[in-house]
């Protein structure tokens, strides 16, 4: 435990806490003291300035990592850099942003495309895990905290997860988990160490009981209680007979509500596109060239050949023969593994895998070279040494070369494409420069120009039909819509590669319509709002029924509709089928006993009285109050160990270098 002494300077050792002297002989010291700290400074500062210019700076700057993206505390000094402080290098942040996207890919089974994860700000993620990280470490030392080499190897001692028979520590298990996790032995160590330093910097936070009894309670009882209900749904179209509006309603309605009756702008708009699918024709590949492309490829087509796998692992040549030896000799692996090796977790099952799922190299080689059954020598590698037992070998299946064949023709028109509309897109763009129309340049090289006529922003015509469409449209409407009248777009580029540019060939201004011409829409809007209005006022009269004490059966019979009672939820579940949605829940959770309300939903309203209410018991309840409490204990805990650690960041000053980040996760840098 930290107390305030420990790190404040004690009085009269200086400092915002220090003593002040009043006599003139400490103002000379100070003055003296000033003047040293002042030559010192200019010096040092010449002697920075120097090592910039001949360059000394760079090597002192220079440790072989890479590029720094953020700095936790320090000073920054200009021609030098920074003094002080921690540095965020890029390296690890890729190496974070790695690791997430391989554990999206053991939750998911699919990992995720670089572009895909930078989209959803993975590498935004990264950077503040890293960086969160940076700052414990930097507060560790700061504090002054250590922790032992015997420290870290006892809390790894006492990981059960790489404990073997008894209880005690398995050096090869352990090895194996980290292999398993893809976890060097050193990050290991050095996470491990990182952890216990934190605990004693949070010790301060301490969870146990941090809620107070009475807060506890009556969330537990907020988030516990249940309610039922009685519902009845009353939709707008229980009001039939809607009168159509005289000509004097219809007049006051449209006024008050133009807007909703505008007309888009139109613009009738040329463009130019560039796809890859207008490469393809083009491009003609020969037989042999297909079928030289399948003889490279053959391996990719069927199933790979693949052997259930289960290994023992041992430190040395002679514990590994032993084993062998034991299994000759009938007994089974396991039993032989843990009578050599004293571990009953000695054999670890690898599953069904195929030769590129195991590490290149002896093991991989070995595996795939062996009958089924227990190979009769042990396999070195890095890891130690592997006595292997082959379950069952599964062979690979390869498919016919016709089978394959046109895949195999699609597959290489579709690698020679790029380049060749590359090569197209440069001769379209060098002519656009050379006529400065985009329908001349288009006709020089035979490229087809199409045209819209009169579309919306939403690429729509004046009836409502979708008229633009195929993966580009979004891009084409965009841009034709940025473009002035008889102007053309730049030569634009679409998220999926391909290439285009619009001419804007006629705008039709936005324009409120006269009556005469969208009568029939305003008579159809007219018509849905005073079906809505009846609905609400028999809703209002229902209402009012039910809540002098009339039976909400006799109600909803009056309404001819139907009465149904939900089941029994808390104040975040929904009845759906009783039409219980969130906002008639809590809109339940306000009644009392027996009261009636209404809530409007997209096309009617639902009449919800309160049946009842199912308190919890508390003494009943107790192993779950308990648990609940020690959740809200930790929840509380955690939001003041994160109020520590944005005091600290704050304290100490985190610099991001954004276009060093930048460079770091562009697209072809991945």
């Amino acid at each position: 435990m930290w107390s305030k002494s420990a790190w404040l300077p004690a009085n009269g050792a200086g400092g915002r806490h220090g003593a002040h002297s009043k006599t003139p002989t400490g103002s000379v010291n100070q003055f003296r003291k000033l003047a040293r700290f002042v030559i010192l400074f200019l010096l040092f500062g010449m002697l920075i300035i120097s090592f910039a210019f001949w360059g000394v700076g760079d090597m002192l700057r220079t440790d072989g990592r890479s590029t720094e993206v953020a700095h936790v505390g320090g000073t920054r000094v200009p021609l030098y850099g920074w003094v002080g402080g921690a540095p965020v290098y890029v390296s690890e942040v890729r190496e974070q942003f790695n690791r997430q996207l391989e554990a999206i890919q053991r939750q998911t089974g699919q990992r995720p495309e670089p572009e895909q994860a930078l989209r959803f700000g993975l590498h935004v993620r990264a950077l503040e895990e890293v960086i969160q990280r940076a700052v414990l470490d930097y507060a560790i030392q700061q504090f002054g905290l250590t922790v032992s080499d015997a420290e870290v190897q006892a809390a790894i001692a006492r990981n059960p997860a790489f404990q073997g028979t008894g209880g005690s520590f398995d050096p090869l298990l352990f090895r194996n988990r980290l292999q398993q996790a893809r976890i060097g032995e050193a990050q290991f160590v050095a996470d491990t160490r990182r952890e216990i330093a934190a605990g004693q910097l949070f010790a301060v936070v301490r969870s146990d009981g941090l809620s107070p009894k009475s807060l506890r309670d009556n969330i537990f009882r907020l988030e516990s209680e249940k309610r039922v209900a009685d519902t009845i749904y009353v939709p707008d179209s229980i009001v039939v007979d809607v009168p159509k509006p005289t000509a004097e309603q219809l007049g006051t309605y449209f006024e008050a509500n133009k807007a909703k009756f505008q007309i888009p702008e139109y613009r009738a708009f040329s463009y130019v596109l560039l796809t890859v699918d207008d490469i393809l024709p083009q491009i003609s590949v020969s037989a042999d060239q297909i079928k030289q492309e399948y003889d490279a490829r053959v391996a990719e087509f069927g199933t790979p050949e693949k052997r259930d796998v289960d290994q023992a692992m041992a430190d040395s040549e002679a514990k590994a023969k032993a084993i062998i030896a034991a299994t000759a000799a009938g007994k089974s692996l396991e039993d032989a593994a843990k009578e050599i090796l004293g571990s009953a977790d000695g054999v670890i099952k690898l599953g069904p895998v195929t030769k590129k799922e195991l590490p290149p190299g002896p093991l991989a080689d070995g595996i795939f070279a062996l009958p089924e059954g227990i190979a009769p020598a042990p396999i070195q590698s890095p890891l130690g040494w592997h006595i292997v037992r082959i379950n069952k070998i599964e062979p690979g299946k390869s498919v016919p070369f016709d089978e394959v064949k046109e895949k195999l023709e699609k597959d290489m028109r579709a690698q020679q494409a790029p380049d060749l509309l590359i090569k197209l897109v440069t001769d379209f763009e060098r002519m656009l420069g050379k006529t400065q129309s985009m329908k001349a340049a288009a006709e020089d090289l035979g490229i087809k120009v199409k045209t819209y006529e009169n579309v919306d922003a939403r690429g729509q015509d004046p009836m409502g039909k979708q008229i633009v469409v195929g993966p580009a449209a979004a891009e084409l409407i965009q841009a034709a819509f940025a473009t002035r009248e008889s102007a053309e777009s730049d030569l634009l580029e679409t998220q999926r590669g391909e290439y285009f540019i619009v001419r804007t060939d006629r705008i039709t201004p936005a324009r409120i319509p006269a009556l005469n011409e969208v009568e029939a829409k305003v008579v159809e809007a007219w018509q849905t709002e005073e079906r809505r209005k009846l609905a609400e006022a028999k809703v209002k009269t229902a209402l009012e029924k039910a809540n002098t004490g009339v039976d909400l059966a006799e109600v909803a019979k009056d309404l001819g509709l139907e009465v149904r009672t939900t089941k029994a939820v808390t104040r975040f579940e929904a009845d759906a089928g009783n039409y219980l949605s969130q906002p008639v829940v809590q809109e339940l959770f306000k009644l009392a006993p027996g009261k009636t309300e209404a809530v409007r939903t997209a096309e009617g309203s639902v009449i919800v009285r309160l049946k009842q209410v199912e308190t919890p018991d508390l003494a009943k309840d107790k192993e779950s109050l308990e648990r609940f409490g020690k959740q809200l204990d930790t929840m509380m805990a955690n939001d003041l160990i994160l109020e520590l650690v944005a005091a600290l960041r704050a304290k100490y000053g985190v610099t991001v270098d954004d276009g060093a980040f930048a460079a770091a996760f562009r697209p072809q840098q991945q």
